[in-house]
């Protein structure tokens, strides 16, 4: 079965760079997405911080993980120079 072999490969390149997440480079960077794929993730947590301020104080759904990730995202935009609105957290 090649595809299953082609998942262990990727399964096994992604333990050696420590488990980290697929789509984070281990350098922390997120060279190999493109501007659009960037920008989309930094949109999704603007959308679950609006959520969160839709329901109120009741229930939170971004903590600070979010908050770091949406962080390093917008370096990583500044960087690129794509325009983006910062979100108001």
């Amino acid at each position: 079965m090649p595809n299953k072999k082609a998942i262990e490969n990727i399964l096994s390149s992604l333990r050696t760079v420590g488990g980290s997440s697929p789509e984070v480079h281990p350098s922390g960077k997120f060279e190999h997405l493109t501007d659009e794929s960037v920008l989309r993730l930094y949109e999704s947590i603007r959308r679950q911080v609006d959520a969160d301020k839709a329901l109120g104080d009741k229930y939170r759904l971004v903590g600070l993980a979010a908050k770091e990730r949406a962080e390093r995202l917008s370096e990583e935009l500044l960087r690129r120079g794509v325009k983006f609105s910062p979100i108001a957290w």
